[in-house]
């Protein structure tokens, strides 16, 4: 038991990250960093159940919480799709998982999105000691500690060993301490080299019906690359008439290309399957999130926008070119020194604004075809012909 907090022994930890794809991917790092520093820790993840079949087989988890809730809105049918078939997963709603949190017993939880349902089910859980950030209103008295990202000036060692968001995800950890008092930071410090830390989720296989689908497109067993095009703010789709052209252009240097339709049931990948060649690739239809990790964990090159497969891509250690529009990489994908990662920005005088709608949208329709192909070609993947 080395873990302490305010000089008590921490046995059993939960760490909560309710949604967004790719915070769930990124707050693997919190998960690694706490199991490297008490092997014998127990460890917990709460999560919406459409996101948890992402932590399915994690090494650094005994237990997984999915808390299934009802969702509004226009996606709320496809994000009900992304979990159907994932029997692995057992999902409970919020009484359910009271009761479940109750039984876990933990010492301490950490809020990594601090949202007023995450705040009121670890307070109504009656963990003890609950650390959230610094938000504001009544949520502030729902943790017992509250824990702000430094500031990068401040703690440039933090963010020199795990960058951008992955910092920021682990300064959620600041109250703790070891055994011998030594502070979280100053220990994660002195513990980790810069670039040893990175995302990482388990790679699923291929189920048969889905290799077989693959195998009628023409890519497998030699292998493709895969397009996913689909992104939730307008600001972040990169124009469907590149998306052809680049598809296009792979196959004319002998790639096999497989498009990912997005859970949102977007129609234009489906305009991408005119441009590929018979046997060449070919476009998936909407999948379960569990299928669609393991399509692109068999990939050899992922080329995606800013979003959740991005993410998951690289903490699989997909070879994964990012295409990013108004959201900063220097905070979303702090992922190019460790490993086949690349970035690809415009970065007009505006940028980063973060706006999901721009009138003036300008820096990702003016990044082009041969940028994205000179990634690929960095990366040293080649073709398989």
């Amino acid at each position: 038991m080395t873990w302490q907090l305010d000089g008590r022994p921490l046995r059993r930890i939960l760490v909560t990250r309710l949604r967004y794809l790719g915070d769930i991917a990124m707050a693997t790092v919190v998960l690694a960093v706490l199991r490297r520093g008490d092997p014998e820790v127990h460890l917990g993840f709460l999560g919406e159940a459409d996101h948890m079949p992402l932590l399915l087989g994690q090494p650094d988890l005994d237990r997984l919480h999915a808390l299934a809730i009802r969702r509004r809105g226009a996606d709320a049918a496809a994000r009900g799709r992304q979990i159907a078939g994932d029997r692995e997963l057992v999902t409970g709603g919020t009484w359910a998982t009271l009761a479940d949190l109750r039984r876990a017993r933990y010492d301490l939880a950490v809020d990594l999105l601090f949202n007023p349902r995450s705040a009121w089910l670890l307070r109504l859980a009656g963990i003890p000691a609950r650390i959230g950030g610094a938000p504001r209103g009544y949520r502030r008295r729902l943790y017992t500690h509250l824990a702000e990202p430094p500031h990068p000036q401040d703690r440039a060692d933090l963010y020199h060993r795990a960058g951008g968001g992955l910092g920021e995800h682990l300064s959620r950890l600041a109250p703790l301490a070891r055994a011998d008092g030594t502070p979280f930071l100053d220990w994660f410090a002195a513990t980790y080299r810069p670039g040893e830390l990175a995302p990482a989720i388990a790679r699923p296989a291929l189920e048969s019906t889905l290799c077989s689908d693959l195998t009628r497109l023409g890519a497998v067993p030699d292998g493709y690359v895969l397009l996913a095009p689909g992104a939730t703010w307008p600001t972040k789709r990169w124009p469907q008439e590149r998306w052809r052209e680049l598809a296009a252009a792979l196959q004319a240097i002998g790639w096999r290309v497989v498009v990912l339709s997005p859970p949102h049931g977007d129609a234009a990948p489906a305009d991408l399957a005119t441009v590929i060649a018979r046997g060449r690739g070919g476009v998936l239809p909407p999948l379960p999130l569990r299928a669609a990790l393991a399509v692109a964990a068999a990939a050899a090159v992922v080329i995606t926008v800013d979003g959740g497969l991005m993410h998951a891509a690289v903490a699989m250690r997909v070879p994964t070119v990012a295409l990013f529009g108004p959201t900063d990489p220097r905070l979303w994908f702090p992922y190019e020194t460790l490993g086949p990662f690349r970035v690809l920005a415009t970065r007009p005088v505006c940028h980063p604004c973060h706006l999901q709608v721009c009138p003036e949208f300008v820096c990702l329709p003016e990044l082009g075809v041969k940028q994205v192909l000179a990634a690929v070609a960095e990366l040293g993947s080649k073709p398989f012909g």
